[in-house]
């Protein structure tokens, strides 16, 4: 994506979209993909200023009770050359992150279902880098997960949080069947805000972990089960 100095573009790759499951279900995400984390207790979008001198929004950063912050990324794309742009990208970030707000910063990517594997640390000599988590969607066994999830009961954040991302995990079958299924499990909820939120989330997401052409045909699949 190219931009000029006086644009300011939102980090990662394909469509992105202001909402996310981290900032919707915030520790209950992590706790639901066995992260243990102290609390979060802000979320502080910034503009960096990188080294080409375009401006970027980070997003999802968030500040935990011990006063350090949490940069979120989501990688959709499965290229190599894409992958190994990641680390060199999240270097830098990380750092222009720090010089604003001078706080020591964590880092965790969610990886969409197509990466299997990705290299997550650097090692350049004197400049070292590692991402301290990493969402592995594709090892997530989405058709296990889905039994357990019940709308006509009273799903905790946590459960709430897998729904969201149930149609980006491994399944047999296709991820805009798994999409609808997913739809029709939200539409059970008793709570409507809880509904609409899911949806609207799971649509979000989507634009984070999914290729332009998928999330358009995931889109439509949406649109099939009335929605939105």
């Amino acid at each position: 994506m190219n931009s000029s100095n006086n644009e300011t573009r939102q980090e990662g790759y394909g469509n992105m979209h202001g909402n996310s499951v981290i900032q919707a279900y915030g520790n209950h995400f992590f706790s639901a993909f066995d992260i243990s984390l102290d609390q979060i207790v802000e979320h502080v979008p910034t503009e960096i200023l990188t080294l080409r001198k375009e401006k970027v929004m980070i997003e999802d950063l968030l500040r935990l009770v011990d006063d350090t912050l949490l940069h979120i990324v989501f990688q959709a794309s499965a290229n190599p050359d894409d992958l190994d742009r990641l680390l060199d990208r999240l270097m830098e970030y990380d750092l222009k992150i720090y010089e604003k707000h001078e706080r020591l910063i964590s880092t965790i990517v969610v990886f969409g279902p197509e990466i299997n594997n990705a290299e997550l640390s650097r090692d350049l000599g004197a400049i070292k880098y590692k991402i301290t988590e990493a969402v592995w969607l594709s090892r997530w066994n989405g058709d296990q997960i889905i039994e357990g999830i019940n709308g006509d009961s009273e799903l905790k954040d946590e459960e709430l949080s897998m729904l969201v991302m149930l149609p980006f995990m491994n399944t047999k079958v296709s991820r805009f069947q798994r999409a609808m299924e997913s739809v029709q499990i939200a539409k059970q909820l008793f709570d409507e805000e809880k509904r609409e939120k899911v949806i609207k989330i799971m649509v979000a997401m989507a634009g984070k972990l999914l290729s332009d052409a998928e999330h358009d045909q995931f889109v439509q699949a949406l649109r099939k089960q009335d929605y939105p």
